[in-house]
């Protein structure tokens, strides 16, 4: 009999970290049975049951239980998973199959990885070479690895970074061609918001595939800015790590008037007088990349979705601070302010649909205003 407490399993800098491992093995001759095998990890438990023959031919066929199981605990790669999968290992290979869901999951590639060598070089140290049999020079051959395991991604996975947060749904599987980890599937995102020139838009359509690489998606995404007259927003495509941005507008639109309508929220008439700001804004959020620029920060710090500053319309014009807070997708509260003002106005504003807004004003300016949209070029 073979037993053992307190085992651990830990690799920091993969997030790995399995503790409080408990087993207990029987042994038969040249054959062994696992009586016991569990372990702990996260908040969940992993189960393990099977046998082995330990002859010439060395064998072994293991089934395992995961619950609530926590895989990775990096901070920008964590994923906990429930499932059941068989693991079948041999002198020549190790093959693993199964079907699992996370349970909870994030993918951040917020910040890059360390640098690595290509996947063409090869390190060869001196204290570590495959040495041949009794002297004759022929390499050892390494186990193959073969995996099979289809993931369903549940509804806690999120994938962040590049501007882009959203939740996964759909099936991924994953397999080891060549020895190396690779994911494939089409999954959508869900209640997604991708950041653009100092906007949180919201994703109506999300498709990212996943072809090999777990760090590298292709992207298939349009974002719009909402609670606007037009549709007008920003498509990405290609992959996470070089995205291709472009604006959009339904109906179409000149670029001008794209960026005119994502940044300040109304058409280019009369940009003369606020191109300085338009452009200055645009700028700040295109120099920010992946980490968010000043402009970024402070509202997130204050829990704000925009701070703007702009100059009013009308022979005599006065500068208007305006805070504003995206409450969900139809509902967005905002105060404005002149800085010559005694007073300020409060803005409650609901989108019944497309063309219909309903807003609330209340301070220096009381009202209540149906407001119907129709544009004609």
């Amino acid at each position: 009999m073979v037993t053992g407490s307190q085992l651990s399993v830990r690799n920091f800098l993969q997030g790995v970290n399995v503790r409080e491992g408990d087993v207990a093995i029987r042994l038969r001759g040249t054959t062994a049975e696992i009586e016991r095998f569990t372990a702990k990890a996260g908040n969940g438990s992993l189960a393990l049951e099977g046998n082995a023959s330990l002859g010439e031919a060395p064998k072994a066929v293991l089934r395992l239980k995961a619950d609530q199981f926590q895989l990775l605990g990096r901070v920008d790669r964590r994923i906990v998973s429930s499932g059941n999968g068989r693991l079948q290992l041999d002198a020549k290979s190790l093959a693993f199959d199964g079907e699992f869901k996370v349970d909870e999951g994030l993918i951040d590639f917020t910040r890059s990885d360390a640098p690595t060598l290509s996947d063409d070089v090869e390190v060869v140290r001196a204290d570590t070479r495959l040495r041949g049999d009794a002297g004759t020079g022929a390499a050892q051959v390494g186990r193959a690895v073969a995996l099979d395991v289809r993931v369903g991604l549940g509804d806690k996975l999120r994938l962040r970074g590049r501007g882009l947060d959203t939740g996964l749904a759909g099936e991924l599987r994953i397999t080891s061609p060549g020895g190396r980890l690779a994911i494939n599937g089409t999954v959508r995102a869900v209640d997604g918001t991708y950041a653009a020139y100092g906007q949180k838009l919201a994703i109506d359509r999300g498709v990212i595939t996943f072809n090999g690489a777990i760090e590298n998606p292709r992207l298939d995404i349009e974002a719009t800015r909402p609670n606007l007259d037009v549709r007008v927003g920003v498509a990405v495509v290609g992959s996470a790590t070089n995205p291709r941005v472009r604006l959009f507008s339904e109906p179409e639109l000149s670029e001008i008037d794209k960026l005119s309508w994502l940044v300040m929220g109304r058409a280019s008439d009369g940009l003369g007088r606020t191109d300085t700001a338009l452009l200055q804004r645009a700028a700040l959020a295109l120099l920010a990349g992946e980490g968010g620029g000043p402009t970024d920060q402070l509202t997130k710090a204050i829990g704000l979705d925009e701070i703007g500053v702009r100059q009013s319309d009308g022979e005599v014009r006065e500068t208007i601070v305006s805070l504003g807070k995206q409450l969900s997708r139809r509902w967005y509260v905002g105060y404005e302010r002149g800085l010559n003002a005694t007073t300020g106005n409060f803005q409650l504003i609901y989108r019944i649909a497309r063309r219909f807004t309903l807003r609330a004003q209340s301070g220096e300016d009381n009202s209540l205003d149906l407001i119907w949209t129709w544009r004609w070029k």
